[in-house]
């Protein structure tokens, strides 16, 4: 490990979701922004798009950490692989609805409802955070349809869905209509990605810079912005240049660990 030649307490840039690493630049602003602006006026349905790597994930997670401090009932799920009773037994677990194991597709509907209802004569506001929506199949995506044309009283029901900006058209036409508020992330400009790399690198306990400013403009323009591949390519970096001895990392450092992560196509 290469923590012990950098001088670190932990590895900077993990591969998971990591939320206190969660950098806000000025997309992740806007994005949390408009978040706040669905929820806060009872919108029906937003649309979080993006390419792969750009944090939609990650988004959603420090969305639902924010909502749940503000007393929100919170259910969040990846849609990705789940069944439609798969579903609603998950959002009824999350919303604690009393769903049981033999319940079918119609009672589990009916439990969510009556609990989204309950919520909303308690004052409390109800929202859906769902994950990968454009990897749902389409008896999955006909609920979820059904679920947003139920909710027709403003206020009750607020639901936030994540998608690749190239495969929306999975999701239909009659629910890309319903959306009341698309969301775009874009990549990062140069200024965000170094504030990211400093942050995670202070987080880890570097208490100097390991990047040289040069290493660092080579990074943001090898990764194209995109916060998956920043956190890849730096953590590589680091991994090369403890092997190697260096004291700072170049930006030939950067380049090589480039070429190294490359996948054959």
């Amino acid at each position: 490990m290469y923590q012990s030649h950098w001088g670190l307490e932990k590895t900077p840039f993990p591969s998971g979701l990591e939320p206190a690493l969660f950098y806000e630049g000025a997309g992740q602003r806007e994005s949390l922004a408009r978040l706040r602006f669905l929820v806060d006026q009872g919108r029906r349905l937003g649309l979080v798009l993006g390419e792969p790597g750009l944090g939609k994930s990650l988004l959603i997670e420090v969305f639902a950490r924010e909502c749940r401090q503000q007393s929100r009932a919170i259910a969040q799920l990846n849609l990705m692989g789940l069944s439609s009773r798969e579903f609603f037994c998950q959002l009824c677990v999350e919303l604690q609805a009393p769903a049981r194991v033999e319940d079918d597709l119609v009672r589990l509907f009916r439990l969510l409802t009556d609990r989204i209802y309950e919520n909303q004569l308690q004052g409390v506001p109800t929202v859906l955070l769902l994950d990968n929506v454009d990897q749902a199949g389409p008896d999955l995506l006909t609920h979820l349809l059904r679920l947003v044309h139920h909710n027709t009283d403003d206020g009750w029901l607020t639901l936030v869905l994540t998608a690749n900006r190239d495969r929306t058209s999975r999701l239909g036409s009659e629910l890309l209509d319903l959306v009341d508020l698309r969301i775009d992330l874009q990549p990062w400009d140069e200024l965000d990605t170094t504030g990211y790399l400093q942050l995670a690198l202070v987080e880890a306990g570097s208490e100097r810079p390991l990047f040289a400013d040069q290493a660092l403009s080579e990074m943001h323009r090898l990764a194209e912005g995109v916060p998956r591949r920043i956190n890849r390519l730096a953590d590589y970096a680091l991994l090369a240049g403890s092997s190697s001895g260096e004291e700072v990392i170049c930006s030939a450092t950067v380049q090589s660990a480039h070429e190294a992560m490359r996948l054959p196509v």
